[in-house]
């Protein structure tokens, strides 16, 4: 399946990058996923499933802060499935890891 780096709409001068995976491996070594696990307290990546048809899942990166709780970006857009990569769902996350 494709993965496609997300940046937010403010940012600018980043080129866009595609990449086609078949594992949860391969999706880690993509060298800007593989960057963000050097995040203070990274928790690591995951899914957010699609709201609509037209619309792709999204790569979710997640991690602490100093206090507990859980910051979460969107890195990325899964033109897939995300589950059948291996990653978790966000939201089961969230609800079970909230100080």
């Amino acid at each position: 399946m494709k993965i496609k780096r997300r940046f937010p709409n403010s940012f600018s001068g980043f080129e866009t990058t595609e990449h086609e995976v078949s594992s949860l491996e391969e999706l880690n070594n993509i060298s800007w996923i593989a960057s963000l696990s050097e995040i203070k307290n990274h928790m690591g990546m995951f899914y957010s499933p699609r709201n609509y048809d037209d619309v792709p899942d999204l790569l979710m990166s997640l991690s602490r802060t100093s206090e507990g709780k859980i910051i979460y970006f969107v890195v990325g857009y899964i033109f897939g499935n995300g589950s059948e990569l291996g990653l978790k769902n966000y939201l089961d996350v969230l609800e079970t890891n909230q100080p």
